[in-house]
């Protein structure tokens, strides 16, 4: 994690524990669960942590997310 950026890596462990799954795996998790992401220069998607937050319910969304998706960043 870079401040408050999840990259890949940190994707991956927070989809599947201790378990290694491939770019196709973590983007199938992040849709359902609602989470907007980006693509990464080097083949993953990243995210901000108040992203992940929101898709889990901790937090309220964003007033402009509706205006979000996926492909928005």
């Amino acid at each position: 994690m870079i401040g408050p950026i999840l990259q890949f890596h940190d994707l991956q462990e927070l989809c599947k524990p201790g378990a290694n799954p491939r770019l196709a795996t973590v983007e199938r998790w992040a849709r359902k669960i609602g989470l907007n992401y980006t693509y990464d220069a080097e083949g993953g998607i990243i995210t901000t942590v108040d992203a992940f937050n929101a898709a889990i319910g901790l937090t309220r969304p964003a007033a402009n997310d509706d205006k979000l998706g996926a492909d928005a960043f």
